[in-house]
């Protein structure tokens, strides 16, 4: 029998048979768009992703909020009550505020469960990295290791977790402060498409411009095929924007150059979605550690 529950949070994107395979939970961030608040759900069951990217083309720009509090606290004594310690693998705190609330919530409970624990481990990452490093250590529960022991694991190999992107348009990173007015309009004008990693610091970085949307694609299934370990035995986990023709494409990309046991198809979820816009597309794997450190 597990000893601990692991819970993440909305930006690791993990779909709801994924998190009943392997008993994982999440907490809810919350985001805004067109005059109306929405829990940051990754069922998409107020909204769909569709409408959701649908409204960003329109002109609605989407506003992202912390895990608060309430939520902490709910979903972490949901757990302890039960006698089981808890591991919050958060997103990169480089990125979100999440994880400083988490502590908090989580000091506030030992009074109330002195003989449990509660771990807040960053992950340094967000996206389907964040959720795959989530789903590795359910499964570290499920085997009946410790809490304490999937901590240690997943601090050795934090770097390995990876997810690269590229936008089909920058001005959803300029609406959210990533990059400079000039740059955006510059870099669509010239079509320029960055390839984003999440560095080793936690950070997204634009370490690569490429010069059309195929070539973006191509250059992501390449990084895939240098970088990936194992990879007989992986699962490559691909995101869309509402661009499910160019996830596909990708994918067949990857098969050709890669052919890893698995390939994930899924949505980026409204967190993520609200700063790298529509038509976006990010993929996620384990590989050799990133060392790439953003300006």
């Amino acid at each position: 029998m597990k000893s601990f529950q692991v819970i993440t949070d909305s930006t690791s994107d993990v779909e709801l048979s994924y998190r009943n395979e392997y008993g994982l939970d999440y907490v809810q961030m919350v985001f805004s768009i067109a005059g109306r608040e929405y829990p940051a759900s990754l069922d998409w069951e107020e909204l769909s992703a569709s409408d959701y990217y649908n409204l960003m083309r329109n002109g609605n720009r989407a506003t992202t909020g912390l895990v608060n509090a309430v939520e902490f606290s709910n979903k972490f004594e949901k757990y302890l009550s039960k006698g089981l310690d808890v591991l919050y693998i958060s997103c990169s705190s480089r990125l979100s505020g999440s994880l400083n609330n988490a502590k908090i919530v989580a000091a506030e409970l030992m009074d109330k469960y002195p003989n449990n624990k509660v771990i807040c481990f960053d992950s340094l990452r967000s996206n389907y990295s964040q959720g795959m490093m989530a789903l590795d250590a359910a499964m570290l529960a499920n085997k009946g290791k410790s809490i304490d022991e999937a901590a240690r694991e997943l601090s050795i190999h934090r770097l390995r977790y990876q997810t690269y992107a590229t936008v089909d348009s920058l001005e959803w990173l300029r609406k959210a402060g990533r990059v400079k007015a000039s740059s955006a309009f510059f870099g669509n004008l010239f079509g320029v498409k960055p390839i984003i990693v999440g560095d080793a610091a936690g950070n997204n970085y634009a370490f690569k411009k490429i010069r059309g949307r195929k070539q973006s694609l191509e250059a992501l299934a390449k990084i895939v095929d240098e970088r990936i370990i194992n990879r007989k035995e992986a699962t490559v986990f691909i995101e869309h924007a509402d661009c499910l023709e160019d996830a596909l494409f990708l994918k067949d990309l990857i098969i050709d150059m890669v052919n890893p046991k698995k390939i994930n198809i899924s949505n980026v979820g409204p967190i993520i979605g609200a700063t790298v816009g529509p038509n976006s597309i990010t993929v996620n794997f384990y590989g050799e550690k990133v060392t790439i450190l953003g300006e």
